[in-house]
């Protein structure tokens, strides 16, 4: 795998991350928030509440792959 192939599968990979996370967020999947690592902030948490931080978390995990998106492009145009 070259180096311009592992930095496009990792901008997939947190572009899937961060959609999950916020549909989750938005859709209140029960399979999401009944999973161990979701139960750290159940437990916790109310639901409502990890929710919320689940989308934020989501949003900023977006928000870091257009940057990586946006970097990706602009090395590739020299």
């Amino acid at each position: 795998m070259t180096y311009a192939w592992a930095e496009i599968f990792i901008a997939t990979m947190f572009f899937v991350a961060g959609v999950i996370s916020v549909c989750a967020s938005v859709f209140n999947w029960h399979w999401f928030f009944n999973s161990s690592n979701a139960r750290l902030l159940t437990g916790r948490y109310s639901r409502r509440t990890a929710r919320v931080i689940y989308g934020i978390v989501g949003c900023l995990i977006l928000a870091m792959d257009y940057v990586i998106v946006c970097e990706l492009l602009s090395g590739h145009s020299n």
